[in-house]
């Protein structure tokens, strides 16, 4: 009997490869990577789950910073801070944009700049303010809903969006037929929907708003979107998802399952 994954299973080892920095072995081609589109949010959601777990059992020793910072930072090992690493480099090319250099090369510096460190400070500060704001049970659904949503709405932007070159995603993209990049959009609302209730739709929406202003930012820099504005747009969809899930926990409706 083969010990590789079946074809479906395949998306799914391919996206959990693509996304993190979990071992999952298999020889894995560019077609199986394009599968793996729609597994994005469930990826994520794994992803959220595991620092979900981390802050609950974190709480039971430490104060809600300490457990929400510990958290956060289970989520960024577990994905080599693959999407932080496209915000800087995003943050710093917008900079340059706005100074009138040119963004590209600053794109693909490997060194950070200010624009950038500034960027991932505000970006990762949010996220652990946010996540220590809420009780457990409520943090860990709200990192689910994120990581799940937030990879959704990247998902759709890999199929929609013109790619920049030749960069990270570029090929796969053009193999990854669009009702991929649909079905991960609606599968991480879904799952977001049951962590948060009625703030998913919402933050769906924001998401996608902010997701299309950074897309038509970086077709008019860049000639396309890359690798790292995709990691922004993953970044941007998570911080959108917790501020709205929240706001909505404390003045609309509380989350399920709390």
């Amino acid at each position: 009997m083969s010990a590789q994954p079946g074809r479906r299973a395949r998306g799914f080892v391919a996206g959990v490869s693509f996304l993190t920095r979990i071992p999952v072995g298999g020889d894995l081609k560019e077609r199986d990577i394009a599968a793996s589109v729609a597994w994005f949010p469930v990826v994520g959601a794994l992803v959220g789950a595991v620092g979900g777990a981390v802050f609950v059992l974190a709480s039971k020793a430490w104060a809600p910073l300490v457990s929400s910072l510990l958290a956060v930072a289970v989520t960024v090992a577990i994905t080599g801070a693959f999407h932080e690493d496209g915000l800087g480099d995003t943050a710093d090319a917008f900079g340059a944009a706005s100074t009138g250099r040119d963004p590209k090369p600053v794109l693909k510096d490997p060194r950070m700049g200010t624009f950038g460190v500034v960027a991932l400070v505000l970006a990762i500060g949010l996220r652990v303010a946010l996540v220590g704001s809420l009780a457990p049970r409520a943090g860990m659904l709200a990192l689910i809903a994120a990581s799940a949503l937030a990879r959704g709405v990247s998902a759709v932007t890999v199929v929609a969006a013109p790619s920049a070159g030749a960069g990270l995603g570029s090929s796969y993209a053009a193999l990854a037929p669009t009702w991929r990049g649909v079905v991960a959009v609606i599968v991480g609302l879904v799952i977001a929907t049951i962590c948060i209730g009625i703030a998913a739709p919402v933050a769906l929406a924001l998401a996608a708003i902010a997701a299309l202003l950074e897309v038509r930012w970086a077709e008019r820099t860049l000639g396309g979107v890359s690798g790292d504005v995709l990691g922004t747009i993953e970044q941007s969809g998570e911080l959108i998802t917790l501020l709205v899930g929240i706001a909505f926990a404390a003045h609309v409706a509380a989350f399920p399952f709390v």
